[in-house]
């Protein structure tokens, strides 16, 4: 039995010398692929079947600079109706945001799948179309409804946010250069330019805006496709 257990032992031991013999020779063989990845977020058609008062489309992609190193961006367009309490408005515009991606995880060789840490910088043009607002009725007697809806909508033109973001997320190769991804991402605005008597409530690419605090968030769920166009 012990005779048994021994050769057992040697056996695996072998079998471990084997594979890593084997990584390491696959390893000095492995070969990038450096190319231009697009996609589409699909958190936007998902959100549109969700909330009927909301459109979106957004599309993604990024060029590898280096093994690990990758210039990427987002260009998209929202358009979201808002009813709150004492404003009824819609916004409409489109974003464009640009910046880098840095990949932390160690693939396997002949693996591409990614763990990304990434920076954007983020700008928007928009416009904000005032539907109603409530009057400020400080003796409500007779119960008067202070609801006023605008026969003709006032649109403020110009419109315009600065930002930047933090992106956490992860790409995995799902089948040969496609590619299924999400990302968790922070905001902080920088400026913006409000419409005359009223506020940017909803910024395309930002999200909603919150009075006195900077701050958002975000998550986009996407699938790419990478056109491969040389190998190192």
């Amino acid at each position: 039995m012990l005779k048994y257990y021994i050769n057992y032992l040697i056996f695996l031991f072998c079998c471990q010398i084997w594979a890593q013999t084997e990584v390491k020779n696959d390893s000095l063989v492995s070969e990038i692929r450096y190319g231009l990845r697009v996609g589409l977020d699909l958190s936007k058609p998902i959100r549109m079947l969700m909330e009927p008062n909301y459109k979106g489309l957004e599309l993604v992609g990024d060029y590898r600079l280096s093994s690990n190193l990758f210039v990427a961006g987002e260009l998209g367009n929202e358009t979201k109706q808002i009813n709150q309490d004492a404003v009824s408005f819609e916004t409409s515009g489109t974003y464009l945001k640009v910046g880098v991606d840095y990949n932390v995880y160690n693939n396997w060789s002949g693996m591409d799948n990614l763990i990304v840490v990434g920076i954007r910088y983020g700008i928007s043009q928009h416009k904000q179309t005032l539907i109603g607002y409530n009057r400020l009725i400080d003796n409500r007697y007779w119960g008067e409804d202070n609801l006023v809806s605008l026969d003709t909508p006032i649109i403020f033109k110009g419109l315009n946010g600065h930002w930047i973001e933090f992106q956490l997320g992860i790409k995995a190769e799902l089948l040969r250069n496609l590619y299924m991804g999400i990302s968790i991402q922070m905001h902080r605005l920088l400026s913006d330019k409000d419409p005359e008597n009223f506020e940017n409530l909803f910024i395309p690419g930002f999200n909603k805006v919150l009075t006195d605090n900077p701050y958002g968030a975000g998550l986009n769920y996407t699938v790419s496709y990478q056109i491969p166009f040389f190998k190192k």
